[in-house]
């Protein structure tokens, strides 16, 4: 597919680029089992470049930029192994833009058993604050923090969390357990839970009394994390006005960043692939000029620019705040499936040497099988498909 940007879209791109070429495959392999597994220096730099921001207003400090322009950043992080999750931060910082009123729920009848959905509705509390205060640190990238949205190991419905939400003392407080949460290097977290009118957003520090961490390595060499919340304080992020439900819209936006990512890293495994094809030599020839290796290569190809298509068309049509539900799951379904096959197909084009821990090739499968699992894998995400689009028998 080729893409017709505007010249900003190919400055941003290329300003993007750039950035990448200091990260790479050797930085990424440094960063594995270190915490937290990236340079914060850099989290800031891409703060200074405005890319964690693309989504924010311009009224808020932001670009105020469109799905496009995200599309075009992630997947040069993906091409380039990125280790700071620059996604997930630009995401939340842009669910974090939106007008912030702290809220205060009217005191539970006795009743009411104390609880927001037995009688302790939420009202506005006198602020003159109208922005949260980690967005602007989250937009620099002096401070991280990033969506806990998954509770089960294979994907669950975002708009139904087990995660409960209760006004106690003044203050909304939670508990419950997220899965599956890049937690490491991060202040604190958005976390969906169940209201009194159904899935609400909120924001959780790390260090919010009754929030436990426990994290587990995978197989890229950084950690995943459970997190449990005990009844812990937490600010109620609002939806954008344009949004179905802020938990709705974040979730589609992740899977979206997460789709985004996983194109680059296919497509860097691919190009890594068809520069070995031309080098290698067996028999006399490049063995890119066998038929069956050329066939594989090919297919290679019509599934990563399948992804592309799909990923570009989705951030034409949408609006950040109200992607199609069904489209969103789509593109992180195709682009799982997809970038493990290639990734997978890389490896076995380049043969022994591609299963060495030593190839960077190796490092591009280990991403994909990291990106492909968060919030649900193709086969997860298949099945929500059918439901949102009613293709149940």
């Amino acid at each position: 597919m080729e893409l017709r940007l505007t010249p900003e879209q190919s400055l941003l791109r290329d300003s993007a680029a750039k950035f990448v070429a200091g990260a790479g495959a050797k930085v990424a392999r440094g960063f594995r089992n270190r915490i937290p597994p990236f340079d914060p220096a850099r989290l800031r730099a891409a703060g200074e470049f405005g890319w964690l921001g693309i989504l924010v207003p311009a009224s808020a400090g932001g670009l105020g930029l469109t799905l496009t322009e995200l599309a075009l950043m992630l997947e040069q992080a993906g091409l380039g192994l990125v280790c700071e999750p620059v996604g997930f931060a630009a995401i939340s910082a842009a669910a974090l833009s939106h007008e912030h009123v702290p809220q205060t729920p009217t005191p539970p009848s006795p009743a009411s058993g104390g609880g927001i959905k037995g009688g302790g509705s939420l009202r506005k509390r006198t602020c003159s604050n109208k922005e949260h205060p980690m967005l602007k640190p989250v937009m620099t990238g002096a401070a991280l923090v990033v969506p806990a949205l998954q509770e089960g190991p294979h994907g669950d419905d975002p708009l139904e969390p087990g995660m409960r939400a209760a006004g106690q003392g003044g203050a909304l407080r939670l508990s419950g357990r997220k899965m599956f949460v890049c937690a490491d290097g991060a202040k604190g977290f958005l976390v969906s839970a169940g209201g009194a009118d159904g899935p609400i957003l909120c924001y959780v520090p790390r260090d919010a009394p009754g929030c436990t961490i426990s994290a587990a390595s995978t197989v890229e060499g950084r950690r995943l994390a459970t997190l449990t919340l005990a009844d812990s304080p937490a600010d109620l992020v609002p939806a954008h006005p344009s949004s179905r439900n802020a938990v709705d819209a974040l979730y589609n936006l992740a899977l979206f960043a997460l789709a985004c990512e996983l194109l680059g890293v296919m497509a860097k495994a691919q190009a890594i692939t068809l520069d070995y094809l031309r080098l290698r030599k067996q028999f006399g020839k490049p063995i890119g000029s066998f038929q069956a290796v050329a066939h594989q290569a090919v297919n290679m190809y019509i599934r990563v620019e399948a992804v592309r298509s799909l990923i570009f068309a989705i951030a034409a049509n949408n609006d950040p705040w109200r992607i199609d539900p069904v489209m969103a799951v789509a593109a992180k379904a195709k682009a799982s499936e997809e970038a493990l096959a290639v990734t997978q197909g890389a490896i076995q084009l380049h043969g022994a040497i591609g299963f060495t821990d030593e190839h960077e090739i190796g490092l591009y499968l280990k991403r994909a099988m990291l990106l492909s699992s968060l919030l649900g894998n193709a086969a997860a995400q298949r099945r929500r498909y059918a439901e949102l689009a009613g293709l149940r028998a």
